[in-house]
């Protein structure tokens, strides 16, 4: 598979960056960007700096990126916290 690995993101600052990254990797300018959204390259610039902006404009970027959006269980698994405090070996 091409591209960037799956990470996780908690923040809007990492979502913006990661939108980033992406984005250079594809070799495409801010305004190019905007332009496949259907935005201003200022909405480009306030979506990568993590500022807030609309989720259609948020997924718009991902649609223009060929990225989807993966929801998952971020909390901790209590068997797996268990056994790191398991003093039986």
């Amino acid at each position: 598979m091409l591209g960037m690995p799956d990470i996780s993101i908690f923040t809007a600052s990492e979502l913006g960056q990661r939108l980033r990254a992406e984005r250079k990797a594809l070799g495409l300018t801010q305004q190019q960007l905007a332009t496949r959204v259907g935005v201003t390259r200022q909405t480009v610039i306030d979506m990568e700096h993590g500022n807030n902006v609309s989720l259609y404009v948020v997924m718009g970027a991902l649609a223009a990126l060929g990225k989807a959006l993966k929801v998952t269980d971020a909390r901790a698994n209590l068997d797996g916290v268990r056994a790191m405090f398991d003093e039986t070996e």
